[in-house]
């Protein structure tokens, strides 16, 4: 394992780059009070003058893949795809010309650096690859907004961010400034490492895993990637949608069948 500071968007910038979240992650789940809460905070980078904000720790395993630099988002999933759409909403401001940007190169540096791969097919460019319906829901907001997937969250905070950035509170130039001062801990994983001990130590910190999630990470992290990906499609996704994400009630009442005793409601596993 490999620790070191570095600016977020020195991490994340390059069209080349890929972010992976790997099937066994929970879902994007950061709230608009998070988001609102980031936005305050880079707000208040400006007004303070800061030369940095501590923006928590990304834990990653490099996976090398042809001309491109994969990623396995290990631990840090909710602030990446956070820091994604905010950068698509910006985006999308200055593309639309509902903001204006003393810098005119902003726009083209947003979308080339931080956000696709512009010489790959349309279905292949975007570097941050969330799981399968947060995935459909993040590409649909490059997209008409007749398209986007209205109950997403990541709709959700996208728009939340749109609306926020147009009352310039700070300039969007501002905006930019704060997010180059945003500093993370990366840490990345190597092949003696135990990517489920770490991820499920480091989860501890952030919002809660549901019992539904535990139970899928101790299904899927132990299986190699290859299989990860066909369980959680032909199974997993399937047991979510058809629970409306609320996995955890339904093992719970399952187990109350089975077992013909009440599980307690906090602990059930």
């Amino acid at each position: 394992m490999k620790g070191s500071e570095l600016r977020l968007i020195e991490y994340m910038e390059g069209s080349k780059k890929r972010f992976i979240i790997p099937v066994y992650q929970r879902n994007y789940d950061w709230k608009i009070e998070n988001c609102k809460q980031l936005y305050d905070d880079l707000i208040q980078v400006i007004k303070n003058n800061s030369k940095t904000h501590f923006f928590g720790s990304i834990v990653s395993v490099y996976e090398p893949s042809g001309r491109n630099t994969e990623f396995l988002i290990i631990d840090g999933q909710q602030r990446l795809t956070t820091m994604s759409l905010l950068f698509l909403a910006m985006y999308n401001l200055l593309e639309e010309k509902i903001i204006i940007s003393e810098d005119e190169s902003l726009k083209d540096q947003i979308y080339e650096d931080f956000l696709v791969d512009k010489y790959q097919p349309q279905e292949k460019r975007m570097k941050l690859k969330p799981i399968k319906n947060d995935q459909k829901a993040f590409s649909k907001l490059f997209n008409s907004k007749d398209d986007y997937i209205k109950d997403s969250n990541l709709t959700i905070n996208y728009s939340y961010f749109y609306e926020r950035i147009q009352k310039q509170e700070i300039t969007i130039d501002e905006l930019f400034d704060a997010i180059c001062r945003l500093e993370i801990i990366n840490i990345t994983l190597n092949n003696e490492d135990n990517p489920q001990l770490i991820f499920e130590s480091l989860n501890s910190t952030g919002l809660d895993l549901s019992e539904g999630d535990k139970i899928r990470n101790y299904i899927l992290m132990g299986l190699p990637k290859q299989k990860q990906d066909e369980y959680y499609e032909k199974y997993w996704n399937c047991i979510e949608k058809c629970t409306k994400y609320d996995v955890s009630s339904f093992i719970r009442d399952y187990l109350s069948v089975k077992q013909l005793v009440i599980p307690s409601q906090k602990k059930f596993i």
